[in-house]
């Protein structure tokens, strides 16, 4: 198993993954539009572990999507980015699991 971060200004419209791995990407929502190569864990707000045990999270919308790549197979997930209570803009993201 894999686990990548995607930067925000790098990440690509076509991704591929093995079955697996575990993305997070820079979004604020996301659906798999087609295919079932990939499922949505999860949308959470990024944080940071503190050594004393505390997280270190800042307030505002949620801007991490977590996908997981169970099985082989080509996926669509449309993203959802910028502030899902202000304006929201959305792409789509093809995912290829080998």
């Amino acid at each position: 198993m894999h686990r990548r971060r995607a930067h925000p200004n790098a990440a690509p419209h076509v991704f591929e993954l093995r079955p697996g791995d575990i993305v997070l990407l820079p979004a604020a929502g996301a659906r798999v539009s087609s295919g079932c190569s990939v499922e949505v864990l999860g949308v959470y707000r990024d944080s940071t572990p503190l050594p004393d045990g505390r997280v270190l999270a800042p307030e505002g919308p949620p801007d991490v999507v977590v996908l997981r790549a169970p099985a082989p197979g080509d996926s669509t997930v449309r993203l959802t980015t910028g502030d899902p209570f202000r304006a929201t803009a959305s792409r789509e993201l093809s995912v290829i699991v080998r």
